[in-house]
């Protein structure tokens, strides 16, 4: 059993370079999960207001958001190099500055601000990431799909590691520490993953690049950036609410320990779901992984105590990653390879626009009416999700055959007679178009 699980991962390691732009991709994403809720923390303690720290959260969020699609679209058409090299540079350097201003009771409006710049110059790594694999697995749809998986685990990791350490830092040496940190190790990551050259796939010409518009233009594309808005909805004001419950019984270091069960249990169940290749089209796998989610969320808003707050988060994380993977892998099967990187920041800026709208309404419920409200408004978020994968279902069905006769950018590997052809958790590899 457990080597059927471990040995697709293993294969796709294996591929010359994989783990090490593997390796720094995770550090590079590590700060995902702490510097947000560093952010939450810092705010929080220094002023008092959540509905402030929410705003801040969100400003820092959505901006990254939005930026990174620009970000992205530069990586396709120059390459993944300099953006990782100058954007990082800056993010860091308004990291400190923002901890600069609060610490010294600057204006708000300087720590807005600060926050915005950060944000805008944050480059979405896991879509960097992404892209190296489907460049070098080359059409191997089961390699693409164990790779797929594989990082949609890692960014489990990273939301079980981020939380502990983030808290822990907070308490333990000061409520700016871990967004100090989180700058530096982004840096490092960053600075890592653009030294790994070989891995990046090369820049396409601008003529080839412009003639395919923007990755936002293609059929089914709005409804997967909605079911991402829905899930980052459900994400944003999941941390802000668990963060003001569990201070508010008096156990402010289990929202830590509660968020990274939360991404645990979520990386348990894309570990399992990811080594498995589904015979059903991927459209139906969403819904089922969505309203497993949203089942499980819906009594979150009359939790009253800690321990079951934690039993709930824990069970609801075992849909997150398969509902994650499920996304991206529609994404990457909706736009041409010349597009990848930014069509998958798309989706992952939905996630991120949907997290700060979470946040930032999250904090204003929190301080108006109760945490209650914020869990409501997070199952809301996965209402949402489901609604669309039910309403999209047809049209994400034949958005992907038409694209199977779209040559010469798509190559499908047919493996079953399903209107996607495939195992669903993983994605197609578009084949690149002329030089």
């Amino acid at each position: 059993m457990f080597k059927s699980v471990y040995d697709p991962y293993a294969q796709a390691l294996r591929i010359p370079g994989a783990a090490k732009f593997s390796l720094a991709g995770f550090i590079a994403r590590i700060p995902l999960a702490m510097i947000g809720l560093g952010i939450l923390l810092f705010i929080s303690n220094t002023t008092g207001s959540y509905a402030f720290a929410g705003f801040i959260q969100a400003s820092f969020t959505l901006t990254a958001a939005l930026a990174a699609v620009v970000s992205s679209r530069m990586s396709d058409r120059y390459g993944q190099r300099i953006v990782l090299v100058v954007l990082p540079s800056i993010f860091s350097v308004t990291l400190f500055a923002f901890v600069y201003t609060v610490s010294n009771d600057f204006s708000r409006v300087w720590q807005t601000l600060l926050a915005v710049i950060a944000g805008a110059s944050f480059p979405s790594f896991g879509s960097f990431v992404r892209t190296r694999w489907a460049f070098l697995t080359n059409k191997n749809e089961r390699l693409l799909n164990s790779a797929f998986a594989w990082e949609s685990i890692l960014d489990e990791v990273v939301f079980t590691i981020g939380p502990l350490v983030a808290v822990a830092l907070a308490f333990g040496v000061s409520f700016s520490s871990p967004i100090l940190v989180g700058a530096v190790i982004t840096l490092l990551g960053a600075l890592l993953l653009a030294s790994l050259a070989d891995s990046s796939p090369p820049p396409f010409t601008r003529s080839e690049h412009k003639s395919e518009g923007s990755a936002f233009r293609f059929t089914g594309m709005t409804s997967t950036i909605l079911v991402a808005l829905g899930v980052g909805a459900l994400f944003g004001t999941f941390e802000v609410a668990v963060v003001a419950f569990m201070q508010e019984a008096d156990t402010p270091q289990l929202a830590g320990f509660t968020l990274a069960m939360w991404a645990a249990s979520s990386m348990a169940g894309g570990l399992v779901y990811g080594s498995r290749h589904v015979n059903a089209p991927l459209s139906r796998q969403l819904v089922y992984t969505t309203l497993v989610l949203t089942i499980i969320v819906l009594p979150l808003a009359f939790i009253s105590s800690p321990p079951l707050l934690i039993i709930v988060a824990t069970l609801s994380g075992f849909a997150i990653a398969p509902t994650l993977i499920c996304t991206f892998s529609l994404t990457q099967r909706l736009v041409p390879s010349k597009l990848l990187t930014e069509g998958l920041t798309w989706t992952n800026s939905g996630i991120a626009a949907g997290f700060a709208l979470g946040a930032s309404l999250g904090g204003v419920l929190v301080d108006r009416v109760g945490t209650a409200y914020a869990f409501g408004l997070g199952s809301l978020g996965a209402v949402l999700a489901l609604a669309v994968t039910l309403f999209a279902q047809t049209r994400w069905n034949r958005a992907i055959y038409a694209r199977r006769d779209d040559l010469p950018w798509t190559v499908p590997v047919s493996l079953n007679q399903e209107p996607i052809p495939g195992p669903a958790p993983g994605a197609f590899q578009h084949e690149r178009g002329p030089e």
